[in-house]
């Protein structure tokens, strides 16, 4: 957290939060986008058992240019910790549907903007898995990363 990883913690979750987490995937998901929605709560559970952790549970949507204040994330904090929460869910064995895909970023003009990725195991097609728009607790969005590269809106049919 603040800005591009400067912070750093370990965070161990609790044995009784685990347990909050694993009964989001207590019946595994009947097709690839049930499981997508399982992915976006148990990270947002995730993201708020974090942010009670390390501080950073006030962390709001987007940036702040004028001033960096603390425990706000960028997407750099956001895509790496979205990652190593996928990786924790993937090491589980809670996803049938999906792999852990890393990280990807994209570019406009001089701006970066970073998102962790999943893909889909039947069809290989790549989802950009993005919680920087989102504050510290909700749901990330999910987009094909093909259209994440592109800047298109988010689809509701995968965002309900």
């Amino acid at each position: 957290y603040d800005f591009g990883c400067k912070s750093k913690i370990a965070l161990n979750f609790s044995q009784q939060q685990w347990q909050h987490i694993q009964t989001i995937f207590k019946h595994p998901a009947l097709s690839a986008w049930l499981e997508k929605q399982q992915i976006r709560r148990a990270i947002a559970l995730m993201e708020f058992f974090s942010g009670a952790i390390s501080g950073t549970e006030k962390d709001k949507a987007g940036n702040y240019h004028e001033k960096e204040p603390l425990y706000q994330l960028d997407c750099i904090d956001e895509s790496t910790n979205t990652m190593q929460y996928l990786n924790a869910l993937e090491q589980k064995g809670w996803l049938h549907w999906h792999r852990v895909g890393g990280k990807q970023r994209r570019i406009r003009f001089i701006w970066a903007h970073w998102t962790a990725v999943i893909e889909q195991l039947d069809n290989g097609e790549k989802y950009a898995v993005d919680s920087w728009y989102r504050d510290n607790g909700e749901p990330p969005y999910v987009q094909r990363l093909t259209e994440w590269q592109r800047r298109s809106r988010f689809p509701e049919n995968l965002n309900p």
